[in-house]
C-alpha cells in the first residue's frame, strides 16, 4: 500500500516538474546523433575499437558541436583536445625496464553514467606512472561520449557486452586484471565478476564513487516515467568532459542494472575489493555501499574509504573491518566536503581542478548572476556536494559542485597498497 501511494505521489511530482525540464528540445544535442559508441564484435581488436570511436565521436563533435559555434567548450578545448578528452584509449607498458618476464598487469577503466573516460583521466596517468609496465585500457560506453541524445536509446545490456570485450581483450596480454571503475563503472565490474565467478583473470575491484544503488527513493519509478518524458533535466552543453543534460532513460538504465546489487540474495563476492566515496554523495546511496562493502565483499582482502565532513555529514550506520573514515574537508581547496563527481579527480586538474577551466554551477541556473559569480568568483564560493548550505549559500559564499579531490594524493596510495596486498 506504501509503495503504491509513493508511486502515484511521485509519478505526478515528476509529471509536474516544469515544461523545460521535461520535454526534449528541438536542438541536434538532445536528439540521437546516430554515431553512438558502437558496441563491438568479440574478435574486434582494441586499438580499432579505440579508433572507430575516435572517428564517431569527431564526426558529431564537428557536426553538432564545433560547426554551430566556434567554441563551444571555451577557446582552451579545440575538436583535437575534446576528442581526446572523450574517446576510449590503451596505454601500453613503456620503459626499458619493462622486459619479458615481469609479472603482466592490466588495468581497465570504466566511466559513469553521462560521463566521458576523462573523469578517470588522472586515476589512469597516476597508475601509469606507479605501474609503467602495466598494460592499460579505457572503455567508452555506448550512449556517451557524442550528444546527450544519444542517451534516449541505450540500454545497460549494451554496457555489459561492452565490460566483457574490454576483460576478454587483455586475455592474451596480462595475468592479473584490476577492474577500476567510476560510479557506474563499478557497478559493471560487480555484474561483470558476479556473472563470472570463475575467471581468475581478475584479481581486483577498484570502485570510486561506488554506485550499488541510486540516493533517490523513487528511482525504481524511472522505468515507468520515461514512457511519458524524454528529461530530467536539459542544459546548454557546456562542460568537454561530460553531459550536462540528464534523460529519464539514463536514469532508468541506471536502475535496472544496479537493482540486483542491493538484494540480500546477493552471493558475496571473493575477489577483492577497494572502495572509496563521500558520506555526502547527492548521487548514489552511500550507505547501500557501506552495506554491500560489509557483507557482500571477502574479510582480510577489501578497504573502503569513507569521507566524512566532520559536524556536517552522516557518518557510516555501521562498521566493519576494512572501512576507514576519513576526512572531506580541506581549508585550504576551500573544500566543506566531497561530492560523487569530485572523488576520482586531482587538484591540479586542468579542466575540473581547483584551478581548472571548468567549474560545476548549473544549480543557480544558466544565465542567471549567481551562475556567473559562482563560475568567475573565486573568492566567493567554496566546493561541495549538492543540497550543501541553505539558499544556494554556505556561510554566504556560493557553492561550485566539488570536481576534484582534495586528498587525491593520498587515495592513490592507498590504491597502490590495495594492489599490492592482493597481486
Amino acid at each position: 500500500m506504501f509503495r503504491s501511494r509513493l508511486f502515484k505521489f511521485a509519478l505526478l511530482a515528476l509529471l509536474a516538474l516544469p515544461q523545460h525540464s521535461l520535454l526534449a528540445a528541438e536542438s541536434v544535442l538532445h536528439s540521437p546523433s546516430g554515431l553512438e559508441a558502437i558496441v563491438p564484435s568479440p574478435d574486434l581488436p582494441f586499438q580499432d575499437y579505440v579508433e572507430l570511436n575516435s572517428a564517431r565521436i569527431r564526426e558529431v563533435l564537428a557536426r553538432d558541436y564545433y560547426a554551430l559555434r566556434e567554441e563551444p567548450f571555451g577557446p582552451s578545448y579545440d575538436i583535437d583536445k575534446t576528442v581526446a578528452m572523450r574517446a576510449p584509449y590503451q596505454w601500453q607498458p613503456s620503459g626499458a625496464s619493462c622486459a619479458d618476464g615481469q609479472p603482466r598487469m592490466g588495468f581497465l577503466l570504466i566511466h559513469g553514467l553521462t560521463d566521458s573516460p576523462y573523469l578517470l583521466s588522472d586515476v589512469a596517468a597516476s597508475l601509469r606512472e606507479r605501474y609503467p609496465c602495466a598494460l592499460q585500457r579505457g572503455l567508452l560506453l555506448p550512449g556517451h561520449s557524442t550528444v546527450p541524445g544519444d542517451t534516449l536509446d541505450m540500454r545497460f545490456e549494451d554496457w555489459m557486452t561492452v565490460t566483457e570485450y574490454g576483460v576478454n581483450s587483455f586475455r592474451e596480454d596480462v595475468d592479473a586484471l584490476f577492474m577500476v571503475g567510476f560510479s557506474t563503472g563499478t557497478s559493471l565490474s560487480v555484474r561483470y565478476v558476479d556473472a563470472h565467478r570463475d575467471d581468475e583473470l581478475i584479481k581486483g575491484l577498484i570502485m570510486l564513487s561506488p554506485a550499488i544503488a541510486a540516493r533517490s527513493r523513487i528511482a525504481f519509478l524511472s522505468p515507468y516515467v520515461r514512457w511519458f518524458s524524454d528529461w530530467l533535466s536539459e542544459n546548454a552543453e557546456r562542460d568537454a568532459g561530460r553531459y550536462e543534460s540528464f534523460s529519464m532513460n539514463a536514469g532508468a538504465e541506471f536502475y535496472e542494472l544496479t537493482s540486483a546489487l542491493s538484494s540480500a540474495s546477493f552471493v558475496p563476492l571473493a575477489v577483492p575489493v577497494f572502495m572509496a566515496g563521500s558520506a555526502a554523495d547527492a548521487t548514489v546511496n552511500m550507505e547501500a555501499a557501506r552495506e554491500f562493502f560489509c557483507t557482500k565483499t571477502p574479510r582480510g582482502a577489501r578497504t573502503m574509504l569513507w569521507y566524512q565532513a566532520t559536524g556536517l555529514d552522516e557518518p557510516p550506520q555501521a562498521q566493519c573491518d576494512g572501512l576507514l573514515v576519513l576526512p572531506a574537508q580541506s581549508t585550504a581547496h576551500r573544500v566543506i566536503n566531497l561530492s560523487h563527481t569530485s572523488i576520482s579527480m586531482a587538484p591540479d586538474n586542468p579542466h575540473y581542478g581547483m584551478d581548472g577551466d571548468y567549474s560545476i554551477c548549473l544549480q543557480y541556473g544558466d544565465g542567471s548572476a549567481d551562475y556567473a559569480r559562482c563560475v568567475s568568483d573565486d573568492a566567493q564560493t567554496v566546493y561541495g556536494e549538492s543540497g550543501l548550505g541553505n539558499d544556494g549559500r554556505f556561510e554566504g559564499k556560493l557553492i561550485r559542485r566539488g570536481s576534484f579531490n582534495p586528498h587525491y594524493a593520498a587515495l592513490l596510495d592507498h590504491i597502490a597498497r590495495f594492489i599490492e596486498s592482493v597481486n
